[in-house]
């Protein structure tokens, strides 16, 4: 089934409201490879296939892991599900899942 128009335009809000967040994780993220805060290889040559393979491995335990417990936190912080994280639960339906849920 398509969404209705009411709750399409409600996930797009909810999209328009997250955004500022989003793009502040990237600038961020800039900003720290800019200042050589962090190991950003342009070339595997640099730092050989066993390291890259190494550091991406660490990189997506930690990242798995940060979500895993952010995630975690905002269901058992109960002003943080209300205010930040209640609307991720309100599209998980068939009928109301569209590219913007």
């Amino acid at each position: 089934k398509i969404p209705r128009k009411a709750a399409i335009l409600k996930q797009m809000w909810l999209t328009i409201k997250a955004f500022p967040f989003y793009a502040g994780l990237a600038t961020a993220s800039e900003y720290m490879s800019e200042r050589g805060w962090t190991r950003c290889f342009a070339r595997i040559e640099e730092v050989g296939w066993p390291m890259n393979i190494c550091y991406m491995v660490i990189y997506l335990l930690c990242t798995e892991f940060l979500s895993y417990w952010v995630h975690r936190l905002l269901h058992d912080i109960k002003p943080l599900f209300k205010y930040f994280h209640a609307s991720h639960h309100m599209f998980n339906k068939q009928t109301n899942i569209s590219p913007f849920a």
